[in-house]
């Protein structure tokens, strides 16, 4: 009886480098496909500094203007709530300067803040009324 399946020979042997080139093209257009086609966009939005860790304390400014690069998809459905400007101000008092914490979308990169640092201020109390 005759073999039907084919046997391993030289030809059959040189192909695998050929497979290992094919598999890695398709490997690099996938990911250019889903990465790197789609056009960025950049989008501008102001938002409140929040201030943690400070009681009796806020900071000036109290808004600042964040510009964002993202996917152009990604940027159109881009609202102020996904993005996070923070002050912590453990440890500090009136008069310190203080770097804010800008926590962007995931898939977003912060290009330009309007200020990188805030000043703290002490909050007026109110007095009580006679």
């Amino acid at each position: 009886m005759q073999n039907d399946f084919p046997r391993n020979n030289q030809t059959q042997q040189s192909n695998w480098p050929f497979l290992v080139i094919a598999v890695l093209m398709a490997v690099v257009l996938w990911l250019f496909v889903r990465t790197g086609g789609q056009p960025l966009g950049q989008r501008s939005v102001v938002l409140p500094v929040t201030v943690t860790n400070g009681v009796g304390l806020a900071v000036t400014p109290r808004q600042v203007e964040i510009r964002l690069e993202g996917a152009g998809v990604m940027v159109e459905r881009l609202t102020p709530e996904d993005v996070a400007v923070i002050a912590d101000l453990a440890g500090h008092k009136p008069g310190d300067l203080v770097t804010l914490t800008v926590v962007p979308p995931q898939g977003f990169k912060v290009l330009s803040t309007t200020a990188t640092q805030v000043s703290v201020v002490a909050v007026p109390t109110a007095k009580p009324s006679p």
